[in-house]
């Protein structure tokens, strides 16, 4: 694995440079990866090595994309004999929200902040428990592709991981409200003492 500075003349006579990411991933296949930045560059490089020596690497070039995981992930659901309502739901999730925005995105570039710019573009004009579901469909489809060594990591669930934060568990209980007595809880006359034994 190396980082290396590239310079050449360009057809209209300026000189150009860049940095090159040369590595073999865990398959011994050689990969080369282009940056104009130096910093790009060894950022890349430290990720690759950590992946590479994961055994979870998988190179941009190699990579499918999020509508054709998709398909991957509707055909192994069907197969396992999921109920038609359910599999027709999963297929909508695809092919109405999540295809025609990041469907030609590699699941190798599919990065957290554009998971984030994804949600952010669904809550524009969906409900947020429709939401809620497509960005579920949408973790399923990483978890199966992560699955099958398609991709290194599951950015969706990334995401709602970090999101876990006490300030937000604060306000669901809040939101949520006080146990109520005969609602939540039964009322004290509904409740008989144990008799000793």
């Amino acid at each position: 694995m190396s980082v290396r500075k590239r310079s050449w003349i360009a057809p209209d006579g300026k000189h150009k440079e860049a940095w090159v990411v040369d590595y073999r991933d865990q398959h011994d296949d050689r990969h080369i990866k282009t940056f104009a930045r130096k910093k790009d560059a060894d950022a890349y490089h430290a990720k690759v090595a950590v992946d590479v020596r994961a055994g979870t690497h998988t190179p941009e070039s190699n990579s499918i994309t999020i509508a054709a995981a998709g398909r991957l992930w509707l055909d192994r659901a069907n197969r396992v004999g999921l109920e038609r309502a359910s599999a027709e739901q999963y297929r909508q999730h695809l092919e109405l929200h999540i295809a025609p925005l990041i469907g030609e995105v590699r699941l190798g570039r599919f990065t957290l902040p554009m998971v984030r710019a994804f949600e952010d573009r669904l809550a524009r004009d969906r409900s947020p428990a429709m939401v809620r579901k497509v960005m579920r469909s949408l973790g399923a489809i990483l978890a199966d592709a992560q699955e099958r060594g398609l991709v290194a990591q599951n950015v969706v669930w990334n995401l709602s991981r970090g999101r876990r934060s006490g300030g937000e568990t604060r306000a669901d209980r809040r939101r949520r409200g006080k146990l109520k007595v005969g609602v939540d809880i039964p009322p004290p006359a509904e409740i008989t003492p144990s008799s000793p034994t």
